[in-house]
């Protein structure tokens, strides 16, 4: 059923449902020691990718927004969304496309002649507003109709945006300083792009604990930052090299802006027109929250969590439009929900249960018994964000060289890129054909011109959403707009090239809900029964680490093992020179996001869609209770 616009009912009943838990989210935040550990562990997870956007928003602002206003944005948009919010889990935060918004909106308001600031908290104020009205007509029910296909190209951006600026950042010591200094400045950039990668991968080494791998690789970024800042600081020559570090008001009282200007903004120190002109942009930032928060909250409430209390989408997009306000007047970036760091909240505070696997006895896979649902933890990581902008406190960020977060940046790009299926789908037009189909079980029923054709169309997308916000001028405002352009373009204008079949496959949320029909009931995944499997690829959250590091997503072998929970080997191997058509298993019922295969034998499905059988793989297994008919697809 395509979801509707219910105004003032959904809001009103998703007060009415959440209401009765609200005292038990404060109790059941001391009942369990999760929940301090969980509170310090997204500090962390949260301090260094704010301090990174920090010095990015700084350095193009000329300081207008920088370190205080990013840490006080986050610790009040935080703090009253822990106490207002009905999914407390979802933890809020500046995020890097509002950065990028931030400073266009610096550049629109130089080239129409109005102040930066006022004419920034005029914006966020039009959009305060506009979150409110959507959130009471309950358009946050809507959500549901993004679609992979718009959050890999969302997610890829992103990806080389963060990359192009820590680029950006290595090249400016090269052209502000000496060449030596540039050198510096690259090798510390490296050397903190390595240890985040190698940090982060410290659940796959083979020594130490299995406690003492996770701890590192929780807090790989934190640790890498820490590391690279004491090198440069206690080895003489390195610290009086010249390295530029992070400009933060560490001398001054507490709370001083970066600049020394007043918190409070002068919202009349623009002329009439500039308070309406700020609508555009309101609009445009309101269209990124839209999609950035709601997806936060979706990937932080995923059916696999076993959450027990009931959502709130449309009421907690009410309260980021609360929050908008006070962030409006202090002139600070305002907040929505943060990825990874919100999911990750959610999973530090689960208990998960390692249990044998059903059809490989030697390996585990994990099971959610529980989440710890409560308001504490993030409460506790907005203090603690406050705690953070005492001078002393301060200061110790200061030290921090930018090469180091240049190098932070090249980190968070690279791992945005793990796991996003459209990048790894370009590596198919490189990969040997006899192997491509290797990347993803589920593409063997695809012909390979469709996953050309749908990878081009976001290559192109992606390409054309980047030229515009990197254009510097008032059309990169409309970056967000380019991205919502996507939902409508993936349900009426791709299906024109690509077969929808193939499109269903190629733009589920997961490839391996693809799996087949439990009891003949045509459920697949979404069905009543469980399929047992680990979490990983296809929550968005492949290859960053709980605190953010950075590690590799499995091995192949990792990756089988995965898969073999819910599916069998093929029999016999066909030709992989027939690797330019997809298989599948012959008289497949196609439902929704499952496949019903109650005969065993394969079939060819060529370019337009006409079948012939070409050999036979079958296996009957037990799943979580049912009696389940599985076909693997053969591999090229």
């Amino acid at each position: 059923m395509e979801p509707k616009l219910r105004p003032f009912k959904d809001i009103a009943v998703e007060i009415r449902s959440r209401w009765p838990y609200y005292v038990s989210d404060w109790v059941d935040g001391f009942t369990d020691k999760k929940v301090l550990a969980a509170g310090v562990f997204i500090f962390f997870a949260n301090i260094a990718p704010a301090i990174t956007f920090a010095f990015y928003l700084d350095d193009e602002t000329k300081s207008a927004v920088g370190v205080s206003e990013v840490l006080l944005s986050t610790a009040i948009s935080g703090a009253i969304y822990a106490v207002l919010s009905g999914q407390p889990l979802v933890i809020i935060g500046v995020t890097g496309p509002t950065s990028i918004f931030t400073v266009t909106m610096d550049a629109v308001a130089r080239s129409i002649g109005v102040s930066f600031l006022p004419f920034y908290s005029w914006t966020i104020l039009w959009s305060a507003l506009m979150h409110l009205i959507l959130a009471v007509v309950g358009a946050c029910t809507l959500v549901r109709i993004v679609t992979r296909f718009s959050c890999e190209i969302f997610g890829a951006l992103i990806a080389v945006v963060y990359l192009l600026n820590g680029g950006r950042e290595i090249l400016r010591e090269f052209s502000e300083g000496t060449f030596e200094t540039g050198l510096l400045s690259l090798l510390f950039a490296l050397i903190t792009l390595w240890l985040s990668m190698q940090l982060g991968a410290a659940r796959h080494w083979h020594f130490l604990r299995s406690w003492m791998r996770a701890l590192i690789a929780d807090y790989a970024i934190p640790i890498s930052v820490t590391l690279a800042t004491v090198v440069s600081v206690v080895i003489p020559r390195v610290n009086h090299a010249g390295l530029s570090r992070l400009n933060v008001p560490s001398d001054k009282p507490f709370l001083t802006t970066t600049n020394g200007r007043s918190w409070i903004v002068e919202l009349d120190a623009i002329p009439i027109w500039g308070v309406f002109a700020a609508l555009i942009p309101g609009f445009i930032l309101t269209i990124l929250f839209y999609f950035d928060h709601n997806v936060s909250s979706l990937l932080s409430q995923r059916p696999e969590n076993n959450l027990l209390k009931p959502s709130t989408y449309n009421w907690d997009f009410f309260v980021v439009g609360l929050t908008m306000i006070p962030c409006a007047i202090l002139g600070i970036p305002p907040c929505n929900g943060l990825i990874p760091q919100a999911p990750l909240h959610v999973r530090a505070l689960a208990k998960i249960r390692q249990k044998p696997s059903v059809h490989h006895p030697n390996r585990h896979v994990e099971v959610w018994e529980r989440v710890q649902e409560q308001r504490v933890s993030n409460l506790m990581q907005a203090l603690l964000t406050f705690i953070a902008l005492i001078p002393p406190v301060l200061g110790i960020v200061g030290s921090i060289p930018r090469a180091v977060l240049a190098g932070l940046f090249l980190a968070m790009g690279f791992a945005s890129f793990v796991g996003n299926q459209f990048a790894q789908r370009i590596a198919l037009f490189f990969a040997d054909p006899a192997h491509a189909r290797l990347v993803f079980s589920h593409l063997h029923a695809v012909p390979f011109s469709a996953c050309a054709k749908l990878t081009a169309v976001q290559l192109v997308f992606l390409a054309g959403t980047l030229g515009v916000t990197e254009s510097g001028n008032a059309a990169a405002l409309s970056f967000p707009l380019f991205i919502a352009a996507l939902v409508p373009i993936r349900y009426y204008v791709l299906g024109i090239f690509i077969p929808e079949r193939y499109l269903e496959i190629l733009d589920a949320d997961d490839g391996r809900e693809f799996i087949t029909d439990v009891e003949g009931t045509g459920r697949g995944r979404s069905g009543s029964h469980s399929v047992e499997r680990e979490l990983g690829p296809g929550t968005g959250m492949e290859g960053i680490g709980m605190g953010g590091g950075f590690h590799p997503r499995p091995s192949n072998e990792d990756e089988d093992d995965m898969v073999e929970e819910i599916e069998v080997n093929v029999v016999e191997e066909l030709d992989p020179n027939q690797s330019s058509e997809g298989f599948v298993p012959k008289n497949v019922v196609h439902r929704g996001h499952a496949f019903h295969a109650d005969v065993s034998e394969m079939a060819r499905v060529d370019e337009k869609g006409q079948a012939e059988k070409v050999g036979r793989s079958t296996s009957d297994i037990t799943v979580g209770g049912g009696h389940e008919k599985l076909v693997q697809m053969p591999e090229f």
